[in-house]
């Protein structure tokens, strides 16, 4: 009787074991899906127009295109650590305890090898199931998070395919906008160097315009009455009057009557007074030729006065008298 009670015991704490074992080495890895650490963590860069951007501004945000690529590599590869971890967890569970068929066959022998120490063997099955229970459990979680972390890789991966498009097209931005740059800044330079030209011509002009501004109507019209005063006295070569005169010498006696110094020298007299145009003459304008080798007083109507040369006299003639024209000036 006593033997039967022990067969009965032993029977259902062997049918418990095997259904036991059973269960946990038939587990199916099912896994959940889980939220790492990685997702989300890296923001998108600031958004930017690349074509009003400077060239500072897309540099700026390369920059941090490459900072975030960088961090997304280095994530990446902590990732794909965590992974290696999670599956060696696996398969040490699967190489220590082997599969749901080795696990059944192996309490299968222990059930059958009982004799007299069936108790004994009991308890190293109950001992063994529950190891095995622990590590399966560890490795169900190892699972669960090898799929989350094999889903957060791929995510990784796209993420850093996407700055790397990101990073190439900013590149080519910041390229297009130095060169940009490089030719307003060239533009800019050689518009300032033509507006300092410019000016410095307008200055010339200006000094130039400022004599015609303040042309004297006094002073010209007494300088071309003295002028008319020595129509017919002789050419001396040197000589600025009282009875004989040469070109620049009949000019400086002329405006000298309004208290205006010339000197005695038709490249002086040049220097001395400013430019003007064919079109702007008065009475009093100076006229010089021949390479100022000769000079004239313009008294209007297409007429100047002047003393021409040795052996002439003081005398009226065309403005256009056959000799080149080098330019017109006021006093």
């Amino acid at each position: 009787m006593a033997q039967a009670c022990s067969d009965t015991d032993y029977r259902s704490r062997t049918s418990a074991i095997i259904r036991r074992v059973a269960a946990y080495t038939g587990v199916t890895l099912a896994t959940v899906a889980i939220v790492t650490a990685f997702a989300g963590t890296h923001a998108d860069a600031a958004d930017i127009d690349y074509t009003s951007a400077s060239a500072s501004e897309i540099e700026a945000h390369l920059a941090d295109l490459e900072t975030q690529r960088d961090d997304a590599a280095a994530d990446l590869q902590d990732l794909r650590v965590r992974l290696g971890e999670a599956r060696a967890v696996v398969d040490a569970a699967t190489a220590d305890y082997g599969t749901s068929n080795a696990q059944l066959s192996i309490v299968t022998a222990a059930v059958e090898s009982a004799e007299d120490d069936l108790d004994a063997k009991v308890t190293t099955l109950v001992a063994y199931a529950q190891e095995q229970s622990d590590k399966y459990d560890e490795a169900e979680a190892a699972a669960e998070t090898a799929e989350g972390l094999t889903a957060d890789i791929a995510t990784a991966q796209r993420q850093i395919k996407a700055l790397d498009t990101e990073i190439d097209e900013a590149e080519k931005a910041a390229d297009e906008a130095a060169a940009a740059e490089a030719a307003a800044a060239a533009e800019a330079e050689a518009e300032a160097e033509a507006a300092a030209e410019s000016a410095a011509s307008s200055d010339s002009s200006s000094s130039d315009s400022d004599s015609t501004a303040a042309y004297s109507a006094d002073a010209a019209t007494a300088a071309v009455e003295f002028a008319r005063d020595q129509l017919g006295e002789s050419y001396v070569y040197g000589s600025a009057g009282p009875d004989t005169w040469d070109c620049s010498g009949l000019v400086q006696g002329a405006y000298a009557v309004s208290g205006i110094s010339l000197t005695h020298y038709t490249n002086a007299i040049w220097d001395e007074t400013s430019a003007i145009d064919r079109g702007d003459l008065k009475p009093g304008d100076l006229v010089f030729y021949n390479g100022l080798g000769h000079m004239a007083m313009y008294i209007g109507d297409g007429q100047v006065i002047h003393a021409p040369k040795p052996g002439d006299v003081v005398k009226i003639s065309d403005l256009d008298m056959g000799m080149s024209i080098d330019g017109y000036r006021r006093v």
